[in-house]
C-alpha cells in the first residue's frame, strides 16, 4: 500500500512538473527565443508580479494592460505572471490590510466575519464604508512594500535572463 501511495505521489509530482514546464517555463523561454530582450522580459514579469499582488480583486488585468501599453512590454508575459500569482493575491489581501492598519494605527474592521455578514443585511452602506477603509489600508501597505520587492524580482530575473540569453538556452 505504501508503495502504491509513493508511486502515485511521485507520478503526480512528475506530471505536475511537466505541466509547469509546458505552461510556464517554456513560454518564458519562448519570449527570449523570439527576440524579447532580457530587460523587457524581466520588466514584464516583474510588473505582472507587482500588479498581480494588488489587494483589490478584479483590477489587476487592467493595470497590466495599461502598463504593457505605456511601457511597450509584452502583454502576454505580464498576464502570465499576473494569472499565476492570483492565489498569492488572495492570500495576501488580509495581511496587507492588517499591515496598513498597523502603519496608520487604525483598526478598520472591528467586527468578525459573522458580524460583517449580519451588518451587511441590516446596514449595507455603513458596512461597505468599513470594508472600503480596510481596502484603502491594504493598498497603502501594498504601495509601501511593492517597490522594493518588485525591484528585487526585476534584477534577479534580469540576471537570470541575461545569462540564459548568453548561453543561448
Amino acid at each position: 500500500m505504501l508503495f502504491l501511495f509513493t508511486f502515485v505521489c511521485v507520478s503526480s509530482s512528475i506530471h505536475l512538473r511537466g505541466k509547469i514546464n509546458q505552461k510556464v517555463i517554456q513560454p518564458i523561454f519562448a519570449f527570449l527565443k523570439q527576440g524579447m530582450t532580457p530587460h523587457k522580459l524581466s520588466l514584464a514579469l516583474s510588473l505582472g508580479f507587482c500588479f498581480g499582488l494588488f489587494p483589490v480583486i478584479g483590477v489587476t488585468t487592467l493595470f497590466c494592460l495599461v502598463a504593457a501599453f505605456l511601457l511597450k512590454v509584452n502583454l502576454a508575459a505580464i498576464q502570465l505572471v499576473n494569472y499565476l500569482i492570483y492565489p498569492l493575491q488572495i492570500i495576501t489581501i488580509l495581511p496587507l490590510m492588517k499591515l496598513g492598519s498597523y502603519l496608520v494605527n487604525v483598526n478598520p474592521v472591528p467586527y468578525s466575519i459573522e458580524e460583517l455578514i449580519e451588518r451587511m443585511s441590516s446596514n449595507f452602506w455603513e458596512t461597505l464604508e468599513v470594508i472600503w477603509l480596510a481596502t484603502l489600508l491594504g493598498i497603502l501597505a501594498w504601495a509601501v512594500i511593492i517597490i522594493p520587492i518588485s525591484a528585487i524580482v526585476y534584477f534577479v530575473l534580469r540576471l537570470v535572463f541575461n545569462r540564459l540569453a548568453k548561453t543561448g538556452n
